[in-house]
């Protein structure tokens, strides 16, 4: 795969507010889950997670993706993983409700009853946001 100036298509998400966080592209974000299933691919899955240095490896793979990258292992990519796995909960959280599933085609939660849709969604994003 050809490297990508990772300067340019800054399709930065809009409307979040900075808190000096740092905003992931598309771009940026779609490498990282790349280089995640590079690792994987070459044994850095471990039992319960990944093996020590990890985020290093990662590092190390956007950088070789996203020429120009300010991306590091600590924060940015702990700060990213952790917020997926947060994102992942709460929404593994809300399909375990009955009446609320996951339509695989439309890639969308589907709801049979709005009130259960009403008492799970302020759980839910409370814990996202």
């Amino acid at each position: 795969m050809d490297p990508i100036d990772a300067r340019v298509g800054q399709d930065v998400e809009i409307g979040k507010p900075s808190r000096g966080c740092r905003s992931w592209t598309r771009v940026e974000k779609d490498a990282l889950i790349n280089c995640l299933t590079d690792i994987v691919n070459d044994g850095w899955k471990a039992e319960n997670g990944f093996k020590a240095g990890f985020q290093r490896e990662l590092e190390k793979g956007i950088r070789k993706r996203l020429l120009g990258t300010d991306i590091v292992a600590n924060p940015h990519i702990n700060s990213k993983i952790h917020v997926w796995k947060k994102e992942y909960s709460a929404l593994s959280d809300l399909l375990s409700k009955s009446r609320i599933g996951w339509n695989s085609t439309t890639s969308m939660i589907e709801v049979v009853d709005e009130g259960v849709w009403d008492a799970s969604k302020r759980v839910c994003f409370s814990i996202i946001l």
